[in-house]
Formats: C-alpha cells, sequence, structure tokens
C-alpha cells in the first residue's frame, strides 16, 4: 500500500465517494464535488497497485480548527488498516501544524473506529450541531 499526502484524481474521489451511496442522500451533483478540490486543506490518498483504494481529507484554517471529512475505503478494502492509517495520518497533520480542535462527523455506525484512534463524543455541555434545512428568507 502506498500512501500519498496529494488529493485523487476527480475521477478517482467520484469513484470513492459514489462507492459510499452518499451521492443521492447528500444531493450533491458531480459538479458539486468538484468544487471539493479547491477547498480541502489536506489530502491522503491511499494506492495499491496504482489503484485508489482510500482517501481522507481536511479543512481547516490552518491554526486553530481542522474538520476530518470523507475518510473513505473501497469495500472491498475496508477493515484492513487502511482507514487507520489515513486517519492517522490526517491527525499527525494537525499535530504537527498545532491546530488548536479536530472534529468529524462519523457515518451511522462509525463512531466506534474514531473512539479507538481517540475521538471522544462532545459532550452535552458541549453538543455538536448542524443546520437541517435552510429557512431563511430568501
Amino acid at each position: 500500500m502506498e500512501y500519498k499526502t496529494s488529493p485523487p484524481t476527480f475521477e478517482e474521489y467520484f469513484q470513492l465517494f459514489s462507492s459510499t451511496g452518499w451521492m443521492p442522500i447528500l444531493r450533491v451533483s458531480e459538479d458539486e464535488l468538484k468544487k471539493v478540490f479547491d477547498n480541502t486543506w489536506y489530502w491522503i490518498t491511499a494506492y495499491q497497485n496504482e489503484n485508489i483504494v482510500g482517501c481522507g481529507r481536511l479543512l481547516s484554517d490552518g491554526v486553530l480548527y481542522a474538520f476530518v471529512c470523507d475518510i473513505i475505503v473501497m469495500p472491498d478494502h475496508q477493515n484492513k488498516g487502511v482507514g487507520s492509517i489515513i486517519l492517522r495520518q490526517l491527525a499527525k497533520k494537525c499535530q504537527e501544524a498545532n491546530i488548536k480542535r479536530v472534529w468529524l462527523f462519523a457515518a451511522p455506525g462509525k463512531a466506534e473506529f474514531y473512539e479507538k484512534h481517540g475521538f471522544t463524543v462532545r459532550p452535552g455541555e458541549a453538543p455538536g450541531m448542524q443546520l437541517g434545512e435552510f429557512e431563511y428568507e430568501k
């Protein structure tokens, strides 16, 4: 397995992202997904025999906060340590940059994976939140 700190090609990322089943849930188009590349701070990509098998990325301001996004591993390579290596390398980048807080949202059933790597559920007095639907005046 080879790990790189460069983004995958769009085609590779699209292949990975499509394998998750997230596209219809998030209602994201191919054109919208292309914007990911311009807005990602740091990438880790995993290749086996020059074929992409996984990636992870960080959004960050480079100082205070980083957000782990899209740790994706192709289904036939899951549970083989690829995601763990990607996550550790993303965390290492945050440590090297002295990022103060690293956050993520876990997919259903995946919280235990992140807990094994030191992530904790935010306490009730500091809950994470998200905006559901945009209900502002247009």
